[in-house]
């Protein structure tokens, strides 16, 4: 009898000191939050698709089916550690000139002594790949001890003014200049046949078996929300809305001399960019030309056209807030 009261005595012991350890040990409580946060945001991600599902399913009824936001598909970062920037370059939203800023508040002495421009040739710019990554992970790396707390700014435009500055300098300039490489699908400056072929390779690009490779007007024409990991990051960037037309740039660039203050840019720098920026302009700038007015016109008067535009960017109207009335109409 005394053997068996001995045992269970040990058991009791056994067990209480394995619950007390269980319920203070910091690696199960942490296990259980890890698990319970991981279930947290499958739960949000769940209810994100769902809501993404029955929009599609709405506009599949109306005969629009919708691109998908927040595919992870293109990313370009040039980054000026000392002041902890990092900016997301797009394509067609004045990534030349965001390159250029980068650049000069990557080594501004350098750049002053050379005498050399923020608006220069893509294939001639002074940094080249010295400050360019291609990951957040890379850039944060980069960072050193401040890959926490490092701004990330980008610079974007409404998408069917991006649309119309793309298609002139690529589908019309570019594809006259170079037939033999039948540029945006062999189109020949059609609007309609460049965005039948280029919603269906969207289509393509945003299932998750897709096998083909983004091609050069995939990237270019792609929606904003498939740019600079914004599916993860987009509520940790300064966002900056910039024309591109020198007389409509004054407001948005004033924003971005902000938040570049707020970096502790010296004011001299300040004065550069923001007198380089508004005086010049792009090489492949296309506001001022023939064929933007002629594609511009050719949106405004074809409804088709205009239906195919909002099933590829309507969202990132929605996402980015800029008015959605002409895109609507």
């Amino acid at each position: 009898m005394l053997k068996w009261f001995i045992i269970s005595c040990c058991l009791l012991t056994a067990i209480s000191y394995s619950t007390y350890y269980l319920f203070t040990s910091n690696s199960w409580i942490k296990t259980v939050k890890t698990h319970t946060y991981s279930r947290f945001y499958q739960l949000i991600k769940e209810n994100t698709k769902t809501q993404l599902d029955r929009l599609q399913e709405e506009a599949k009824l109306s005969g629009k089916s919708l691109i998908p936001p927040f595919i992870n598909f293109d990313r370009e970062y040039a980054i000026a550690p000392k002041y902890n920037i990092s900016i997301c370059r797009i394509k067609k939203s004045m990534s030349t000139l965001m390159s250029g800023v980068a650049c000069v508040l990557y080594d501004t002495g350098k750049f002053m002594r050379n005498n050399r421009s923020i608006l220069e040739v893509w294939s001639h710019r002074f940094c080249g790949e010295k400050n360019e990554y291609r990951r957040m992970n890379e850039v944060k790396w980069r960072m050193g001890d401040a890959h926490h707390t490092f701004k990330k700014i980008v610079v974007i435009r409404d998408p069917i003014a991006r649309f119309i500055s793309f298609f002139s300098n690529k589908c019309i300039f570019e594809a006259q200049k170079y037939p033999d490489r039948k540029q945006c699908y062999n189109c020949q400056g059609n609007v309609t046949c460049f965005l039948e072929k280029q919603y269906e390779r969207f289509v393509q690009h945003s299932s998750d078996y897709s096998r083909i490779r983004p091609s050069y007007e995939d990237k270019h024409a792609a929606p904003l929300s498939w740019n600079c990991e914004f599916g993860k990051f987009l509520k940790d960037y300064k966002i900056i809305k910039l024309a591109v037309d020198p007389k409509d740039r004054k407001n948005g660039l004033a924003n971005l001399m902000n938040v570049l203050k707020e970096s502790n840019v010296p004011n001299s720098t300040l004065r550069f960019i923001e007198k380089s920026a508004l005086e010049g302009e792009t090489m492949h700038a296309t506001y001022d030309s023939d064929a933007h007015d002629v594609v511009k016109k050719e949106i405004e008067n074809d409804k088709k056209i205009r239906e195919w535009l909002k099933r590829i960017y309507y969202l990132d109207f929605v996402i980015f807030d800029f008015d959605t009335t002409f895109i609507n109409s």
